[in-house]
């Protein structure tokens, strides 16, 4: 009897494997499109070419990879004079909070772009600094604030103890009267 309780149970599992194909190959699945663009930074020129992919997807995960810990902001001199509260403990933090409510802003909007013109770069062993002149589009839902912004921008990035460099300081000049970054900034960051 115990034998042919053992040979029935045999067959029942022998059954329910081959009804399940568990060892047959199964079609790969689709890659998971939130993840978007992103390359390891282990060259400061890809933290720029991860912002500028972030922009561009409003990705705000990737944005926030793409800073240091200890990110330094310096608004222009015409947001610092607007909103000085604002700015005083202006971090990675606030950093992270302002582009993901512009993501969500221009969520289901395309054609968001980061222009960067008239560039001139440094390099040292452990950081590089890029000044450039930008044009930013961000195509978000909100009409009381300008989608296109300009300025001058210095960023100053930094590698890691880890090899991997980061976006560490940053300081925005605003062109004439035109918004800048730091206006779009403050309008997403309250």
């Amino acid at each position: 009897m115990p034998r042919l309780i053992l040979i029935a149970t045999a067959l029942l599992m022998a059954a329910t494997l081959a009804a399940c194909d568990v060892f047959a190959p199964r079609s790969p699945e689709d890659p998971i499109n939130e993840a978007g663009t992103f390359t390891q930074p282990d060259a400061p020129d890809l933290v720029v070419d991860n912002l500028r992919a972030a922009i561009a997807e409003m990705n705000a995960a990737n944005y926030r990879r793409s800073l240091a810990e200890n990110l330094m902001f310096e608004p222009t001199a015409v947001a610092q004079a607007r909103d000085p509260s604002l700015w005083a403990s202006w971090s990675r933090t606030e950093e992270n909070s302002y582009f993901t409510t512009l993501a969500e802003a221009a969520r289901q909007s395309t054609g968001h772009l980061l222009r960067l013109e008239d560039t001139a770069t440094e390099l040292g062993d452990t950081r590089f600094t890029l000044d450039a002149a930008y044009v930013l589009i961000v195509q978000h839902r909100r009409p009381d604030v300008p989608d296109t912004v300009q300025g001058r921008l210095v960023w100053e990035i930094a590698q890691g103890d880890d090899g991997l460099w980061s976006l560490q300081r940053w300081t925005d000049q605003e062109l004439g009267n035109s918004p800048s970054w730091s206006d779009l900034k403050a309008e997403f960051g309250k």
